[in-house]
């Protein structure tokens, strides 16, 4: 890590991002039918409610204070010294920002609770000064995907780059250097809009120098469309029809 994390919390401000599958130039206009917004709270209270946040009702929170995961929630860590797991629905460990053994650069990397994911290879700590042990995050969202996912990021200093569904959507350094700008830390929000496939896989691929936690991962299931539910709808409509014609036949 380059610099240690400052006391003094910023002052409320926020950016929209809106990236879509065939535009990867920051702030370009969503396309029709496939864009990803990706909002960056970076002044509200650390741990405010979901309402501040903009989450949708009924999102499932991982608050990362066991090493059992939500349903349908995998974590990866690759590219770190201190090893690698997953895809995975367990974590090796739980990880204390308040009891890290290296220093405090993380006490505020818990949205809620007492524990946050870190992106080491052992969701274990390292010391400070290492060139090595920090990786990349691939979380998967099972079950259908998602439409809407957020976390909090705690201590990102350095250029990351955010990959939704396999397809980098947001360049390198977008979204992490207001990050920076802003104490590392702060909020980011990713929603489906349009047509587009929902949230299955998000890579945050950073530097081996940069050291960073996320907490309060909420997952918003993606549910069919209105118009998809009508077709289902009248679908099952015209089975059901058909099977009461074959029943009146046989008499």
């Amino acid at each position: 890590m380059t610099r240690s994390i400052l006391s003094a919390r910023p002052a409320r401000r926020a950016i929209t991002l809106a990236a879509a599958a065939a535009l990867a130039t920051l702030g370009a206009a969503p396309a029709a039918h496939a864009a990803y917004q990706f909002t960056f709270l970076s002044g509200l209270p650390w741990g405010a409610s979901d309402a501040q946040l903009g989450l949708a009702a009924g999102a499932q929170i991982e608050n990362f204070e066991d090493t059992a995961l939500i349903p349908g929630l995998t974590v990866q860590l690759s590219a770190s010294s201190s090893g690698s797991y997953g895809p995975t629905g367990t974590l090796p460990r739980v990880f204390a920002p308040g009891a890290d053994p290296y220093g405090n650069a993380f006490i505020w990397g818990t949205w809620d609770g007492s524990h946050a994911l870190l992106n080491t290879g052992n969701n274990a700590s390292a010391p400070y000064s290492s060139s090595s042990a920090w990786g990349d995050v691939t979380l998967g969202f099972g079950n259908g995907g998602a439409r809407q996912v957020g976390f909090s990021l705690q201590n990102m200093q350095q250029a990351a780059s955010f990959t939704l569904n396999g397809s980098t959507v947001v360049p390198t350094g977008s979204i992490a250097n207001f990050v920076y700008s802003w104490y590392g830390q702060g909020y980011l929000r990713i929603d489906v809009t349009g047509n587009s496939a929902p949230i299955t896989s998000l890579k945050i691929d950073g530097t081996i120098y940069d050291a960073w936690t996320l907490d309060h991962l909420a997952v918003t299931a993606a549910v069919p469309e209105p118009q998809s539910w009508a077709l289902l709808a009248g679908g099952l409509l015209a089975v059901l029809g058909l099977a009461r014609r074959r029943a009146a036949a046989r008499g």
